[in-house]
């Protein structure tokens, strides 16, 4: 211990006293004294420059002085996350002078971190992730990440995972025990009154088992409730969407008495979303509420250094209502907001304290959460808040993305005030991206609006990959040359930010194309394809791919016409009318109305000066028109707005003095109002103009022109080209260069002469025309309703993560497809194994899979006729119907899957039924049957299976007979609840396409055995393969195969590299398939084949002792001769090898082995050796020598637990039924 009391070990300071600049330099001098190396004095980024290049280089050489090294390094860790708001630059060195060590070093430096929170109070780990979130932002870079690699439950941690995941599923369970509850009163009472004894007989009929009588009456005497099993999936949480916004959706008071009022917000946002938020009440609207946490530094005690409340600065962890997880220092701050309580509890009575509650601001969002969707508080630091939103964001991001850069704050002129702002705009988007994760269920679309939250996708997608999240900008997208290079600090991370959205919404085709011209130009690496059909622009960027699509926003039409529709409004519409235009306006008198904020962006100035000119170029129209300016005053404070704000004013009164008409004295050309009006006021003006005038600068839509045709359908528009629903009419056809023109357009808000024509071809165009072509507009957007831009928005089917419609002409056209379908399958099997429900455009994705191959097909026959490739004359044919029919299934699995009845899986293999050659009759008692098998085993401790025609039914081709979803979820859950090691054993090859490829189980259910056992994946970390095979005879393999190729590339012979497997190449043989299941192969050409194979086989073995050509009813195999037993490699040895190198001993437990073909009795057999009387074997076949042979098999072995079945549907049903029971359970009768 130092002089001054301190430890100088790393992370080993008390909170009150945190390291300094000055102990950091003396501690590094120290163990850089012996490498010659002087430190500067200075800023702390110097020091850390100096010392990071010789402390990392020592470090590495992991020798006995690393130690000394590594002290070295998390000084400077210390140091740089307790002075995380200030030394973000010396943290940013740090992890790039780590580089490639970096997973290595938050290994050793987390635990440090850890002790440091838990003995000391302090909130590093907090920091570190910030710290990492700032420095991806910064970069581009993934490595937060590495920290994830290092330590695996720092993520979980942060979010609260395990909480959450409890009480969900606490929610839930209680949920499924009331339902079950009533269900059962409800079939009791049923029961007694009408069929006590018939519907126990009609389940014993249909092979339902139930447990032993003794089991059984025990059950009917408790009286608490029973959680039933059975259901695959706990689906009670449904989809909600989480709405994010800087701006909530009311508008908060606080009274003289102190007690809070809530009211419903009526800004553009509230009226775009709040539709879609009030269909579900457990949708969630995150928002900042305005009560943040201050800074407190000045009103701490003097015991209390600066330093201490720099370091505890961090934003706090939040619950979902935004409160503090832990009791922090900051803490009390926010909760004295909520609770205000000033007054001793003790001293309020019963009575008195409730009400308090209900009017402290817990109390008013809990009332308001009770009716509505939830709105949950996002709470920041306070002066981070002002930085963030009156600062970078309105001060920066708002005239930068609206390309007026003269309304820049000059203070981003300074890169450090510019990079310190940049901190706190990327910590505000790190609390609201928390907030949302950790409000977020898996099956949930998190919505994140406007240019406040540009980076909370990049931030959410690094705490979890698997969250969709969308994002709207709802102003223009349009910045300036000098964004990219004056402002780089900022540009560059909102460009890649936006990226890592799911997908993003632009108001208009001209920001979406602004936004892709500015992606290419500045990112390398950068895809970007285009769906005319659908409108979306897909752009993949560093291994992430977002949707871009065009979404222009409306308005909803019924708030509006409700006012248009009562008689008052038309009252107040005469009278403003006649206010405005004086009591005997002459007939072709013209009242123009603008309404907007009193904002740069709006054009307001360039109008004053176009409607100057008009009257100087048009004296005629003095004393008729009036121009009615309504103009709501904002952001006085800012100084920019207030000297645009006062030069419009003396502008407007320079009009007013200019203009007069002798004639007509009372006449002003200029009513120029500051204050806003009410809705009902709003909507008279709207009604009493001939004219409106929308003309700004930039904007991202402009709701107003939509407004005012919705309200006042006979009007003219005047509208600018910076307004984003004039690029909407345009595009729609509502103003056309060469034909109609159905408002009257500014293109140049500068050209005061043409602007100055424009309001006088406005002014001047015949009442008759005014009216219909006010019409047209106001019909389009009466059919283009706020409803329907949620919908479009919202709809599933328009991002990349779904597959789209398409014809399917070519080979590549189908693989590639069926590919996709895999991984959508994956997804589904994912997502009901873990008991999260399926998102919609799962079922999308598989629905447009199977009509797009229906469509692209002979209906009548199943047969896809396809070419080799868009340039080749060769035609391939497939008989699909296998592969219509798995989708089918599937469709029909997620329905039930996400069904809450508990019963959901024996309803779904009910529907198997239709499967069997034969009759739903003869499905059930062969289903029966090996239910019982499986029974009699009671509990596996070994599950060995072949796949194709075994698990699944044979496809047309190997790369399309990927597994089904609903296979994949059966299998799974067979294994996780009846047998201990599973294994899929199968000649395909494990990859390239092998049975890897078509799998859509999750890794850790099975071992997969490929090449008939030669080649093991145990899971992603453990594989081995066969070594006994000399380097000479793989040669070998390898120029067969070369000439094979080179055969099929024969125009004759082209049939084969894409009849049912085709060319496989395996791990100690090949495949080449000579014929389909159904025939299609001509006869005579599959025996040219197989000469053809016999010949190059020849000529690379002349003497046969290594190559052996073997010929099944679909396959042709080259394989390798066994030297010793006569055998080929078989299945049997492939089980053997895996025993061998698992330590697997058969002799114990029980073994399931199923096949469907001779190649799989060597599994069968090699068991039987090991265990006789252990083993049970379902055999999917029909063939009566295979059913001998099987039969033989066992009777050799004194071995009777044999069951046949006909399809693989009834294997899989039985494996089902067999899941939702519990093994030990036995059957009716033998109590």
């Amino acid at each position: 211990m130092s002089a001054d009391g301190l430890h100088h070990r790393p992370f080993n300071r008390p909170l009150q006293q945190p390291i300094t600049l000055q102990i950091l330099r003396e501690q590094l001098q120290k163990t850089l004294d012996k490498d010659q190396v002087v430190l500067p004095d200075g800023e702390a980024l110097k020091v850390v420059l100096v010392s990071l290049d010789p402390l990392i280089a020592s470090w590495r050489k992991r020798d006995k002085q690393s130690e000394r090294y590594l002290k070295g390094l998390l000084l400077i860790l210390e140091y740089c996350l307790a002075h995380s708001t200030d030394e973000n630059q010396c943290f940013e060195s740090l992890v790039t002078s780590l580089g490639y060590n970096t997973v290595q070093f938050w290994r050793v430096a987390v635990p440090y971190i850890f002790d440091s929170d838990l003995a000391y109070g302090t909130k590093y780990r907090d920091a570190l992730l910030f710290a990492l979130t700032l420095y991806d932002v910064n970069t581009g870079k993934s490595r937060l990440r590495e920290l994830y690699a290092a330590v695996p439950g720092i993520r979980k941690s942060l979010l609260g995972q395990n909480a959450k995941q409890f009480g969900e599923r606490f929610h839930h369970l209680q949920k499924r025990i009331s339902r079950h509850s009533s269900q059962v009163s409800l079939e009791g009472s049923e029961m007694d009154e009408d069929k006590p004894e018939s519907i126990t007989a009609a389940r014993q009929s249909t092979g339902e088992r139930s447990r032993t009588s003794s089991h059984s009456e025990d059950e009917a005497e408790s009286q608490e409730p029973r959680i039933p099993m059975g259901g695959i999936a706990n689906t009670h949480f449904q989809q909600r969407v989480i709405n994010v916004s800087n701006a909530p959706p009311v508008s908060l008071k606080r009274g003289k008495t102190g007690d809070w009022n809530i009211k419903q917000g009526s800004g553009g946002l509230v009226s775009c979303v709040d539709p879609v938020m009030t269909k579900d009440h457990e949708n969630i609207w995150l928002a900042n509420l305005g009560m943040n946490i201050k800074d407190r530094r000045k009103s701490l005690s003097s015991e209390k250094s600066t330093e201490e409340s720099e370091h505890t600065a961090m934003a706090p962890s939040t619950n979902s209502l935004g409160l503090p997880l832990i009791k922090q220092a900051m803490a009390e701050v926010f909760f004295h907001v909520l609770a205000d309580d000033d007054k001793p509890e003790q001293e309020f009575t019963p009575e008195q304290k409730k009400a308090r509650e209900e009017m402290s601001l817990l109390g008013v969002l809990n009332n308001y959460n009770r009716g509505n969707y939830k709105l949950n508080p996002v709470v920041v630091q306070e002066e981070d808040y002002n930085v963030y939103y009156g600062g970078i964001s309105n001060g920066l991001l708002w005239p930068a993305l609206h390309n007026l850069p003269e309304y820049i704050v000059q203070d981003y002129d300074s890169p450090k005030v510019l990079r310190d702002h940049w901190c706190a705009y990327v910590r505000v988007n790190y609390q609201f991206a928390i907030d949302a994760v950790r409000n977020s269920r898996p099956q949930d679309f998190i919505w994140i609006h406007d240019y406040h939250l540009m980076l909370t996708g990049m931030i959410m997608q690094s705490l979890d990959p698997n969250l969709e999240v969308g994002f709207f900008l709802h102003i223009p997208f349009q910045p300036p040359p000098e964004f990219f290079t004056k402002y780089a600090t900022c540009a560059f991370p909102v460009l890649r930010g936006l990226l890592r959205f799911t997908k993003v919404g632009f108001q208009t085709h001209r920001d979406r194309a602004e936004y892709i011209k500015l992606v290419q130009k500045h990112l390398k690496g950068v895809t970007v394809t285009h769906d005319q059909h659908w409108d979306i622009d897909t752009v993949t960027h560093e291994g992430w791919t977002c949707s871009l699509g065009v979404f222009p926003v409306s308005i909803k039409n019924d708030d509006f016409l409700k006012f248009v529709q009562m008689p008052e409004t038309a009252v107040k519409a005469a009278a403003i009318r006649k206010k405005i235009m004086g009591e005997n306006p002459p007939k072709d008198g013209r009242m123009f109305f603008s309404v907007e904020r009193f904002d740069y962006t709006k054009g307001i100035k360039e109008k004053l000066a176009a409607y100057r000119r008009y009257f100087e170029k048009y004296p005629d129209r003095v004393g008729k028109d009036t121009l009615y300016q309504v103009a709501v005053t904002n952001r006085r404070s800012v100084q920019t707005y207030r000297v645009y704000q006062d030069v419009c004013l003396d502008m407007a009164k320079k009009i007013n003095e200019d203009f007069r008409d002798p004639k007509r004295p009372e006449w002003k050309p200029l009513i120029f109002q500051t204050d806003g009006l009410p809705r009902a006021d709003l909507v008279a003006a709207y009604m009493a103009m001939d004219i409106g005038v929308v003309t700004p600068k930039k904007d991202g839509m402009n709701l107003v022109a939509k407004e005012m045709l919705v309200c006042n359908p006979q009007a003219g528009l005047v509208l600018s080209t910076g307004a984003g629903s004039e690029v909407q009419f345009t595009t729609s056809g509502l103003y056309k260069e060469d034909g109609v023109k159905n408002y009257h357009r500014v293109a140049d808000l500068f050209d005061t002469e043409d602007y100055a024509d424009v309001f006088y071809r406005s002014a001047t165009e015949s009442e008759e025309t005014r009216k219909a072509h006010g019409k047209r507009m106001s019909e389009f957007i009466l059919s283009n309703d706020i409803e329907r831009w949620s919908a479009a928005f919202l709809d599933p089917s328009w991002t990349h993560l779904v597959i789209r419609p398409m014809q399917v002409t070519t080979l590549e056209d189908f693989f590639s497809l069926m590919m996709r379908t895999r991984n959508v399958r994956r997804q589904i099997v994912d997502r009901v194994l873990k008991g999260i429900p399926i998102r919609p455009h799962f079922a999308i994705s598989i629905r447009n899979a199977k009509e797009s191959l229906e469509n692209s097909m002979n209906l009548d026959l199943n047969l896809l006729v396809l070419k080799a490739s868009n340039d080749s004359p060769d035609t391939a044919k497939f008989d699909i119907k296998n592969e219509l029919e798995e989708f089918e299934k599937d469709l029909l699995f997620m329905d039930y899957a996400q069904s809450e009845d508990v019963d959901n899986v024996e309803q779904f293999v009910d529907t198997l039924c239709s499967s069997h050659p034969e009759s739903v009759e003869k499905f059930k008692e062969e289903v029966g049957k090996a239910v019982d098998l499986l029974y009699d085993a009671d509990h596996l401790h070994y599950f060995f299976t072949d796949r194709d025609g075994t698990l699944k039914s044979y496809a047309c081709s190997y790369p399309s007979s990927i597994q089904p979803a609903y296979s994949g979820v059966i299998q799974a859950q067979f294994a996780r609840r009846c047998a201990q090691t599973c294994c899929i054993l199968t000649t395909a090859p494990m990859m390239h396409i092998g049975v890897l490829d078509v799998s859509t189980i999750p890794p850790g259910y099975y071992y997969y055995g490929a090449s008939a056992g030669r080649e093991w994946f145990i899971d992603p970390t453990n594989k081995f393969k066969d070594t006994s095979i000399p380097e000479k005879y793989l040669g070998m393999l390898d120029s067969v195969f070369e000439q094979v190729s080179t055969l099929l590339e024969r125009t004759e012979y082209r049939v084969f590299t894409w009849v049912g497997s085709g060319l496989q190449k395996h791990y100690g043989h090949l495949t080449i398939a000579h014929q389909d299941i159904y025939g299609s192969v001509n006869k005579t050409l599959s025996e040219q084949l197989f000469d053809e194979i016999n010949r190059i086989v020849i000529m690379e073995d002349p003497e046969g002792t290594v190559l052996d050509v073997v010929r099944s009813k679909l396959d042709i195999k080259v394989m390798l001769k066994d030297k010793g037993a006569g055998q080929h490699f078989n299945k049997g040895h492939g089980i053997r090898m895996l025993c061998e190198k698992m330590k697997c001993d058969l002799k114990e437990g029980n073994i399931l082995v199923c096949g469907d073909s001779a190649t799989d009795l060597p599994m069968l057999q090699e068991c039987l050796q090991q265990n006789p009387s252990g083993v049970y074997t379902i055999w999917v076949t029909s063939d009566p020598n295979l059913q001998k042979q099987v039969r033989d098999m066992c009777g050799a072995h004194d071995n009777k637990n044999i069951a046949f079945v006909s399809s693989p549907e009834v294997l899989l049903g039985a494996m089902a039924e067999a899941t939702i029971r519990e093994i030990s359970i036995a059957r009716p009768g033998e109590a």
